[in-house]
């Protein structure tokens, strides 16, 4: 654009100076960075902070289409990182297809709305039949919008931390089932918040800082068998086999105990079958294995299952239904379980979801 300004320096000579504003084309102005974001203590490698950064930025609009990024060399002496980081985010996110290089103009956002595939990381405690229905669900709700790597820690610490740190910036989430335990407290904290969600249990002990679908064991299992009450009233004695050496939840010994001092139960807590099943006995039995010798020696004594002696199992699978003309249970909604967490990753919430546990049953009550 062109302007003339005179100045006069007399009253017979006026001299103009012309003044020229020049429009400075995109491409050449300062191109913003700040919704680059590069944290120096993150065990995230750096090069997938500047890709992760990308998704965000594109997530909440702050970048579009056809916007000019900053070079390497920019972006290299900006967060002080090595021209090779910056290249391997670049190459990363032109994999992707979410941007493109020009020739001799440099890079581009080449998608406005790329919906990142989620990688998910997937920690169980122990591999169980249930667990294929959760993890089934899970699959089932996330469809075509992410994969699923699954692990196990087998309540095992040293096994626990080194899969978490091994999985440090490979995945978009990471859902973990804990152990029971503060000290796995700093291996939990290398996940960034924000990608962390905490599966089944340790509701108290982690499920309130992170989003969560977990059980509450002690409320359930009380809450269960108080909708039996009348069932069991025709017990003598009612007797939890509880294995503390098997990772049970703690809360599901302390609920059966509340439960049978408020309604005035003789009970026994047992961790090993120390003598033979007795007539008119309710037995609530955590292993599947322990389950087998109780209907084996039901059988070898002539009880009927249901009038003799009474049987509650916990988590329920398709053969408990026919098994014994079926075995009562305390279980939660597997299927749920997976629904449920599925939708806390696809739509980024942060809720913290009690997934409750009922009563279903069966002959053997």
């Amino acid at each position: 654009m062109y302007k003339n300004s005179p100045i006069i320096l007399d009253n017979t000579f006026k001299l103009y100076i012309c003044i020229i504003t020049v429009t400075v084309p995109y491409s050449r102005q300062h191109l913003r960075m700040d919704y680059i974001k590069i944290d120096a203590d993150s065990p995230v490698p750096k090069y997938k902070q500047i890709v992760n950064s990308f998704h965000v930025a594109l997530e909440e609009k702050l970048l579009k289409k056809d916007q000019k990024l900053p070079s390497i060399n920019e972006l290299s002496k900006k967060f002080q990182l090595s021209r090779d980081t910056v290249l391997a985010a670049f190459n990363d996110l032109q994999t992707r297809g979410i941007i493109v290089s020009k020739h001799g103009k440099g890079f581009y956002v080449s998608k406005e709305n790329p919906s990142q595939q989620h990688k998910i990381f997937l920690l169980f405690d122990k591999l169980t039949s249930y667990k294929e229905d959760l993890y089934d669900a899970f699959k089932e709700e996330l469809k075509r919008k992410g994969t699923v790597e699954i692990f196990f820690h087998n309540f095992n610490t040293k096994a626990f931390e080194t899969l978490i740190k091994e999985s440090i910036g490979n995945y978009t989430a990471y859902v973990v089932m804990p152990i029971p335990t503060k000290t796995i407290t700093e291996t939990l904290e290398l996940i960034p918040k924000d990608k962390l969600y905490i599966l089944d249990r340790g509701r108290k002990m982690y499920g309130q800082y992170y989003p969560s679908v977990c059980q509450s064991f002690r409320k359930d299992v009380y809450n269960a068998l108080v909708s039996g009450l009348k069932l069991l009233k025709k017990y003598d004695k009612l007797i939890l086999m509880f294995s503390e050496d098997g990772h049970a939840p703690m809360d599901i010994k302390r609920g059966f105990i509340q439960f049978c001092s408020d309604y005035k139960f003789e009970h026994k807590v047992t961790t090993k079958m120390d003598r033979e099943v007795r007539k008119g006995e309710a037995y609530l039995v955590l292993e599947d294995k322990k389950l087998v010798a109780l209907v084996k020696q039901a059988q070898e004594n002539d009880y009927r299952l249901g009038k003799d002696i009474g049987i509650i199992s916990y988590n329920d699978t398709p053969l408990k239904s026919v098994v014994a003309n079926g075995i009562t249970v305390i279980s939660t909604d597997f299927d749920a379980m997976g629904r449920n967490l599925a939708n806390l990753i696809l739509n980024k919430k942060k809720d913290h979801i009690e997934n409750p546990s009922s009563l279903i049953i069966r002959a053997s009550l």
